[in-house]
């Protein structure tokens, strides 16, 4: 009896051990499902799952992860293009297909010409817009190396100028002065020559001053081209004792806004062929550079002076005269367009006044034919002591000296219309 009794309360004892085992399991239960095995729902949080997220192990069978959101990393070698960097293409009115003249071949459609004012800073301006003097033929000259003039002597190389039927003039403006070079500029336009001011500054730093008061002041009397700093590739020009694309195309892009925003046209640095920086890969990285930083807008109305000196290279040396084609491909590969193109400095340089002659000749010649985006070339110098210049380096480089007047002017210039 004694035995029955105990095993009567065993099984109780184990009965009772059993049920209270399971409602223990029932309470434990959410605590051991995996989290992947959890409803979507409850799994990804309301899509706010951080990118390093990593699921935990999953049981057998396995329920699959929640779908994240593709991450595609930012590449670091090429930047990424910015809105503003987009170069918007003019409007162009498509000549009629259906309309077409039998036997004709299709015309390219007319850009769409407006005064240079009207287009928008997001526009990029034709080629066929660009202001011209009237009569152009491409011939330009650099002025007196001096920052201004009296008015005799204004006179009398304008006059030169007039005879040699040069139509674009390349002249040097203290930076942001203004004044010093009114007499000039007015006496450029009246007589139907292209003003091309050079802002000159000696380092490749901020122009002290203020660029919009002298730009509106000079944009009103006709002047449209502002070239930026100078051979900003080479020590002698920037004198900071580096060379730097990258800062270059900051401080440009500064004085840049700056000509923009008072209706001028800036024009980047002329690089010389002979810096201790390559020009091509100091054009490459300072136009990448400008996109990059956001700039791009301003390349818009953005003109490249060019310095083409030849030497006494072969007249089809890519190197020489004909550098501007290897410029215009670096900046298509960028925007997808040339950009505008002058002649600030160039010329070709020999013992013997005529062969001298007749490479410089040619450059002028070619003009008759030159590329489109290739508005203008200006040989390198047009007068220095006998303008009023004084430093005795460039004396020899001068087609007007003390009892001389170079070949290229009186067998050339003074012979020829155009």
């Amino acid at each position: 009896m004694l035995m029955k009794k105990q095993n009567l309360l065993w099984l109780l004892l184990v009965n009772f051990l059993l049920l209270s085992g399971c409602q223990v399991q029932v309470v434990a239960l959410p605590t051991l499902i995996p989290v992947a095995a959890l409803p979507d729902e409850a799994n990804t949080n309301n899509g706010n799952v951080p990118p390093t997220w990593t699921p935990l192990p999953q049981t057998d069978p396995p329920t699959p992860a929640p779908t994240l959101p593709a991450i595609t990393p930012s590449p670091t070698s090429t930047p990424l293009p910015l809105p503003t960097n987009t170069a918007v293409p003019p409007t162009l009115t498509p000549t009629p297909t259906e309309t077409a003249v039998p036997n004709q071949s299709p015309q390219s459609p007319a850009p769409d010409i407006r005064p240079i004012d009207q287009y928008s800073y997001t526009e990029v301006i034709p080629l066929e817009a660009w202001p011209r003097p009237a009569n152009d033929n491409g011939w330009g000259m650099h002025w007196i190396p001096t920052n201004k003039q009296d008015p005799g002597t204004v006179d009398r190389f304008v006059a030169e100028m007039v005879r040699m039927n040069i139509k674009w003039v390349v002249f040097l403006n203290d930076g942001a002065n203004i004044g010093d070079n009114d007499y000039l500029v007015d006496r450029l336009v009246a007589n139907g020559i292209m003003p091309v001011m050079r802002l000159y500054h000696p380092t490749v730093e901020p122009y002290s001053g203020d660029i919009g008061a002298m730009v509106r002041h000079y944009r009103a009397r006709g002047v449209y081209y502002y070239q930026l700093y100078n051979e900003p590739n080479i020590n002698v020009e920037n004198r900071q004792g580096f060379i730097d694309p990258y800062r270059y195309s900051l401080v440009w892009s500064v004085a840049a806004r700056r000509v923009i925003s008072a209706g001028g046209l800036p024009g980047l640095g002329a690089l010389s062929p002979g810096g201790e920086y390559e020009h091509n890969e100091f054009l490459d990285r300072t136009i990448r550079n400008i996109l990059h930083n956001g700039d791009g807008h301003l390349l818009n109305r953005t003109w490249l002076s060019v310095h083409n000196y030849h030497g006494t290279r072969p007249l089809d040396d890519p190197g020489g005269f004909l550098l501007f084609r290897r410029y215009n491909e670096i900046v298509e590969s960028h925007l997808g367009r040339p950009m505008p193109m002058i002649g600030t400095e160039g010329g070709s340089y020999h013992p013997d006044p005529q062969v001298e002659l007749q490479l410089n000749r040619h450059h002028y010649i070619y003009m008759r034919t030159a590329e489109p985006y290739f508005f203008a070339y200006s040989h390198w110098l047009l007068a220095n002591y006998e303008g009023g210049g004084f430093d005795e380096a460039w004396e020899w480089q001068s087609l007007f000296r003390a009892g001389f007047v170079h070949p290229l002017v009186t067998e050339f210039f003074y012979n020829n219309s155009r």
